[in-house]
């Protein structure tokens, strides 16, 4: 599990349509981000349309979810606790030495692309 302050890395950043409608900053795929705040909080809603054609939560699952020091979100507009909307924590993954990205280097003048690995000590 997650802690406050532990770096993570997003492994999926597909998200449902909905989502685009509610948050303000969502997580990209292979970035690195700061974990703020860990918590239960609802996931996987489900929603329907009342007789006046307002938008209402029917269901949801309670999961682990994350908050990420570098994005900020509005609360959750279905609940009556103030909460900010969250990421489930399956979307990030342990930051580890072995995540960080091979980078490719091309030494100057000589127009050849080589890989490069950081040593690990």
């Amino acid at each position: 599990m997650f802690q406050t302050g532990q770096q993570v890395v997003c492994i999926n950043d597909e998200f449902e349509p909905w989502v685009f409608d509610l948050y303000k900053s969502l997580p990209k795929k292979d970035k690195i981000y700061t974990v703020r705040a860990v918590g239960v909080g609802r996931s996987k809603p489900k929603f329907v349309v009342n007789d006046d054609a307002e938008i209402k939560l029917k269901s949801a699952e309670f999961d682990v979810l994350i908050l990420l020091k570098e994005l900020l979100n509005p609360d959750d507009p279905h609940s009556n606790v103030k909460q900010e909307l969250g990421f489930l924590a399956d979307r990030f993954a342990p930051l580890t030495e072995e995540t960080i990205e091979e980078e490719e280097y091309v030494t100057v003048g000589s127009g050849k692309a080589y890989e490069w690995e950081p040593q690990v000590k």
